[in-house]
């Protein structure tokens, strides 16, 4: 009767410990490119925000476009949220109003993780980055 009862938990345990890791999503971001889709500024005449993470030493190189401007910094992954280092380096050009209003709330939500489904990143103001096909 004991050895059943431990077998029993053994497991549900064990099958419990499977289905939680199924449930993480986790991406490989080294060397990834990604860029914002239209359908949060519901527009698809301008140019949006887009980036290029590079594993280093101190985690990732991140660096891209505002839609306007250049930026580059540093970001960490811990498997569910990438993290931009702040502040960020950024060029200085001057844009249209459009633009500006992107790369201003762009810039801002940087300042939060960007949040994996295990597929895509968002960042805290809804709006999603897609991977860039490896060619």
């Amino acid at each position: 009767m004991n050895k059943q009862l431990l077998i029993g938990l053994t497991l549900t345990l064990g099958l419990a410990g499977c289905a939680s890791k199924q449930s993480e999503p986790s991406m490989d971001l080294a060397d990834s490119r990604w860029y914002m889709t239209g359908d949060f500024y519901n527009i698809a005449d301008i140019k949006l925000p887009a980036f290029t993470l590079e594993e280093n030493e101190n985690g990732f190189k991140i660096s891209g476009t505002t839609g306007c401007n250049n930026f580059f910094g540093q970001a960490e992954w811990d498997g569910k949220q990438l993290n931009v280092t702040q502040p960020i380096g950024m060029t200085r050009m001057l844009c249209d109003d459009m633009a500006n209003k992107i790369e201003m709330e762009f810039v801002q939500a940087l300042e939060k993780p960007l949040v994996s489904d295990g597929e895509n990143l968002r960042l805290n103001n809804g709006a999603m980055f897609k991977r860039v096909p490896k060619s």
